[in-house]
């Protein structure tokens, strides 16, 4: 798929946004590590560098404004590793 080919697309389906993701989401999961103790490779917990009001968002991942990682990502996915911030499987 082309860059922008899904611009003004709902892409919730894709990956859940505007979700809480908490302690207890992570212990519920099984699958997610604890936002508040993990770091992010930002510079801070995933809790302080990538959630918003404790919520994953679209900017949680993506960076509008940088397009040097490539799909706007903040930090590079090379062998999964954005995915693996969050997920532990």
């Amino acid at each position: 798929m082309t860059g922008g080919a899904l611009m003004g697309t709902n892409l919730t389906n894709d990956h859940p946004v505007g979700i809480t993701y908490d302690a207890a989401l992570a212990t519920t999961d099984g699958g997610l590590f604890n936002p508040t103790t993990t770091q992010s490779g930002l510079g801070g917990t995933i809790a302080a560098t990538m959630l918003f009001a404790g919520k994953m968002e679209c900017a949680s991942c993506h960076d509008v404004h940088d397009p040097a990682l490539g799909n706007f990502l903040r930090k590079t996915n090379a062998s999964s590793a954005l995915c693996l911030t969050c997920h532990n499987k």
